[in-house]
């Protein structure tokens, strides 16, 4: 990290004064503290040091993490070299800009991180924000899960706005996000409520349970399918037609051509 970098210099300047007042002049003592209180500072706002200097100067993902977004299917492959580049950028500091949490396992993988961070940059790609504020916290379990808002239910994906925290199942996850032909993909559908929690005045279509034959003509993933995979009743419409526009935009505009231009306006996303 970028404040470690910053830490060396006065690490130096703190031993050059130890060594020089335990062998010069204990005099020299007394300009210790002056870089211990600036590392101590460091320390303190290394979070927000750091985020700003990543912001201006942000990394590539490494080859494994590249290897990874590569292989999956659909949006990042119609992106320009550079575009794509931003892309991986952004994955990036969306990982370094959130909290990720593990139950049941004993830490979040790399790649399921990568995952996650690649399912909301799709969505905030053509916008300029990078994390959404409310909605920093990740829980990944390995498989399906109860919690406080579902005891009674093993389900797959969920945001719990109280605590601003987004739950999956590890397997669902990667699942949608390689074969999102096959498997609903929850990381799309999961950020895009956070999407519209967080951005009151947009250009969407108006999306309800009418539309759920179109939206299944789009996928061929009809409500009871999409209800059973997850496991839960209360699927919004609205997030499954933003999903659908990322993962079968041909589809989309042939079959529903007024969303996919309302959808294109919002999320300005280069070669849909």
């Amino acid at each position: 990290m970028f404040t470690r970098l910053l830490l060396v210099p006065f690490l130096l300047v703190t031993a050059i004064f130890l060594y020089l007042a335990l062998r010069v002049d204990p005099a020299y003592a007394r300009f210790i503290p002056w870089p211990v209180v600036a590392m101590a500072g460091l320390y303190v706002f290394s979070p927000k040091i750091n985020w700003w200097w990543y912001t201006r100067y942000p990394p590539d993902l490494d080859a494994g993490l590249r290897k990874l977004v590569e292989q999956a299917p659909g949006f990042y492959h119609r992106l320009s070299a550079t575009e794509q580049l931003r892309f991986r950028q952004r994955v990036s500091l969306f990982i370094m800009g959130n909290d990720f949490k593990a139950q049941g396992i004993k830490a979040v993988p790399n790649d399921v991180e990568a995952v996650v961070a690649a399912s909301a940059v799709t969505l905030m790609f053509g916008q300029k924000f990078l994390v959404f504020p409310k909605y920093e916290h990740i829980v990944i379990y390995p498989h399906p899960f109860p919690s406080p808002q579902y005891p009674e239910r093993f389900h797959i994906s969920e945001v719990y706005d109280e605590d601003g925290v987004l739950l999956f199942s590890m397997k669902h996850l990667m699942h949608g996000f390689f074969q999102p032909d096959q498997y609903f993909h929850i990381g799309l559908y999961e950020y895009a409520r956070v999407y519209v929690r967080s951005n009151a005045f947009t250009r969407l279509p108006q999306v309800d349970e009418t539309h759920w034959p179109v939206l299944e003509r789009i996928s061929g993933f009809g409500r009871e399918a999409i209800e059973k995979y997850i496991n839960l009743t209360d699927i919004d419409p609205l997030a499954v037609a933003i999903a659908h526009f990322f993962v079968f935009p041909e589809a989309f505009e042939r079959e529903w051509p007024d969303a996919f231009e309302k959808m294109q306006a919002t999320f300005r996303a280069p070669g849909l």
